[in-house]
């Protein structure tokens, strides 16, 4: 039983919920507008790489997992699937 204190990662990730609300907020309703498997895809790696390059590769998974909370928030479960089955774009740094 929780004794109401939260773990370290579920305090981080309300910390980076809040943080990057604008970029989940626009992301998801991206990715939710998509039609096909094809520009969902797209769409997925466009909000992914663009947060990469905003905020840094060491965020990207944590951000990945937030996005897909917030599709299955929005009853779009096959979208949260397929963000996180998604490849993570590779870093650019050498």
């Amino acid at each position: 039983m929780r004794n109401g204190r939260k773990s370290a990662r579920e305090t981080e990730k309300a910390l980076c919920r809040t943080t990057y609300m604008m970029e989940l907020a626009r992301g998801s309703s991206y990715i939710a507008s998509t039609l096909t498997p094809a520009t969902q895809q797209a769409a997925i790696a466009e909000v992914l790489n663009e947060f990469r390059a905003q905020h840094g590769a060491d965020r990207l998974l944590i951000f990945r997992d937030l996005l897909a909370e917030s599709l299955k928030n929005r009853k779009d479960t096959l979208a949260a699937e397929a963000v996180l089955s998604f490849d993570l774009p590779k870093s650019r740094e050498p």
